[in-house]
């Protein structure tokens, strides 16, 4: 059997959602105080463009557990603001298994579990870590009123032997208050 040796090239797409949820009760808010209630993320470029975080795997080094830098830092802004009176805490939360890394050629089953990309926070303000595969994967919460800043660094595990190709996957970061 012949193995085509072709880097394999990783995109992974970051995407931010702002999300306010509340159950059946209702929530009210006193908007005649200075710190009008709110919360905002922003997740990478600003704008409707979404961040990539592109690994090249060189075909010599597929599979060896050489650590892979992604192409590009991500930066990360969030925001949770409220009255002391009525103080709020926002929850940051990761989905990355609905969109794992494939190959978009017909036929090919190879994938890439998000579990084997890390990340390293610049600043600590959100912790380093790695995805976990899971569509509610908690990161990090914050009291309101605060807003923090965060560049991330992204790595590629590179221990799995795979199809060459280019693998793309997407995962959301989602910024709620219950």
């Amino acid at each position: 059997m012949t193995r085509h040796c072709i880097p394999i090239f990783c995109k992974v797409f970051l995407t931010g959602c702002l999300l306010w949820s509340a159950t059946a009760e209702a929530i009210t808010f006193n908007l005649n105080n200075r710190a009008k209630p709110r919360v905002s993320i922003q997740v990478g470029a600003k704008g409707n463009k979404v961040s990539e975080v592109a690994f090249s795997v060189p075909a010599s080094r597929l599979g060896d557990d050489t650590v892979i830098t992604g192409s590009q830092t991500i930066s990360i802004e969030l925001e949770v603001r409220a009255s002391a009176a009525n103080p709020l805490t926002a929850f940051l939360t990761v989905d990355s298994f609905s969109n794992p890394l494939t190959i978009g050629d017909p036929g090919s089953t190879s994938s890439i579990p998000f579990s084997h990309i890390s990340w390293i926070s610049r600043d600590g303000n959100i912790p380093s870590g790695s995805f976990e595969d899971s569509i509610n994967q908690p990161i990090v919460d914050f009291a309101s009123s605060q807003g923090y800043n965060d560049v991330l660094s992204f790595s590629y595990a590179n221990t799995l032997d795979l199809e060459a190709g280019t693998y793309t996957g997407r995962v959301i970061y989602t910024w709620a208050v219950p």
